[in-house]
């Protein structure tokens, strides 16, 4: 029954977007900004309905989140996967929100005021990170959500301990970036400071395999 609710739900925060977009078509004006610099200023226009492009992705990637529960056979992953998905997917719309917000405002600009890309980015993947962060630990070995390594898949151990780490590194980078956002929203430190913890996790899971092949 729960299974069935968190279906219900994913497809439906999935589907609001187009929604919300296809009613906005009616007082979004026929020309908008459909893509920004590296500078954050707009380099080209098009047609209002290019605003259907990212809420039809966000739908089709929902699907992705329900795909695995066909396949897999451990109900504790399949619930993880759902959860995992509705927070994507939750993260998704308040980005098209924001696309929409900007688009309708005719912005030239969307990195300046309270509602800078930077730190609307920032506030979205600090909240995204601590919630997938805090779930990690309860996965089961597979091969579509954790922290995954030739070397995390080594045995049921070695996974469990990755993890956990894995869990607690994507937690604390979510309330750094949660923070940045308020101190020093910028976007290539973000970048600069998910890739130190991939490398990181990364380096942790082989050291962890190796350390249970000596022991064992």
């Amino acid at each position: 029954m729960m299974k069935t609710i968190k279906v219900l739900l994913l497809l439906s925060i999935a589907v609001l977007p187009l929604i919300v977009s296809l009613i906005a078509l009616a007082f979004l004006p026929e020309q908008i900004p459909t893509h920004y610099g590296v500078d954050f200023t707009v380099d080209r226009y098009g047609s209002k309905f290019e605003a259907l492009i990212f809420p039809i992705t966000i739908l089709i990637l929902s699907l992705v989140f329900l795909l695995p529960g066909i396949f897999m056979k451990n109900e504790l992953n399949k619930k993880l996967i759902l959860d995992i998905g509705i927070a994507l997917i939750l993260a998704f719309n308040a980005l098209d929100y924001y696309i929409l917000y900007v688009q309708s405002s005719n912005l030239y600009s969307i990195n300046s005021g309270v509602f800078a890309i930077e730190r609307i980015l920032l506030l979205i993947l600090g909240v995204l990170f601590v919630f997938i962060g805090n779930l990690m630990p309860m996965s089961r070995k597979n091969s579509f959500i954790g922290l995954r390594t030739k070397w995390s898949m080594s045995n049921d151990a070695v996974w469990k301990k990755c993890q956990l780490f894995g869990g607690v590194s994507m937690m604390i980078l979510g309330i750094t970036l949660f923070v940045l956002a308020f101190v020093f929203p910028n976007i290539f430190l973000m970048i600069g400071l998910i890739l130190g913890v991939v490398v990181i996790d990364t380096i942790y899971s082989y050291i962890a395999a190796n350390r249970n092949h000596t022991a064992g």
